[in-house]
């Protein structure tokens, strides 16, 4: 199923792990997952930049550093991912339970990489997580950036989209209920409602 993340999505979560590794934090967070959101390519960058969330103002707001590049992904990527806490066949069944069976269907792993990584130990993946990204095995995703992916997934869903972009993640966070992502957005004075309408156009369109 991570093979049905676009590229910017891929990197935001990526780009996520490493802001942890340079904040020297224990897990990712949504407001992590925002800070990712505006760097680099990401999709959703410009409408989160027309609503004041930059990535020097979300970046200041949290004292985050700028972090290193984002280790380019490849093969194992989903496996890496299950080793730092991330268990994308269980969100899965969370998203068909809620929409009903099948409502992923034709979002499975293409046989490789995920196939293969269902084969191997935890052990071994854990081994594949540290040697991917430079984590040592200390870096998890907390409970809150994994409903971010989850909420992710119906956001796509909603919108009959085959893939999960950055938008879809960027929707994802002003959905969940962290009060740091709420402090941030109101700090930073957010329209929140008309941000969600940019971010839905702009999936839209790009769908």
């Amino acid at each position: 199923m991570f093979e049905r993340f676009t590229h910017d999505a891929r990197t935001v979560v990526v780009s996520a792990i490493d802001l942890c590794t340079t904040l020297d934090a224990d897990e990712v967070r949504p407001v992590h997952l925002l800070l990712a959101l505006t760097e680099g390519d990401s999709g959703a960058r410009d409408v989160l930049a027309a609503h004041g969330l930059t990535e020097d103002a979300v970046g200041a707001a949290l004292g985050a550093p700028r972090p290193a590049p984002p280790t380019p992904l490849g093969e194992g990527d989903a496996a890496a991912l299950r080793a730092l806490g991330i268990d994308l066949d269980a969100i899965r069944e969370a998203v068909d339970k809620q929409f009903g069976e099948g409502a992923l269907e034709g979002a499975t792993p293409a046989a490789g990489s995920a196939e293969r990584a269902a084969e191997g130990d935890a052990e071994e993946e854990a081994e594949l997580a540290r040697r991917r990204f430079g984590l040592g095995g200390r870096i998890r995703f907390g409970r809150g950036a994994k409903k971010v992916l989850e909420l992710a997934l119906r956001e796509a869903i909603r919108v009959h989209s085959r893939e999960i972009r950055s938008e879809h993640i960027a929707l994802a966070v002003l959905r969940t209920d962290d009060d740091a992502v709420r402090m941030l957005l109101s700090t930073l004075g957010v329209d929140v409602r008309a941000l969600r309408a940019d971010l839905d156009g702009r999936g839209r369109r790009t769908a």
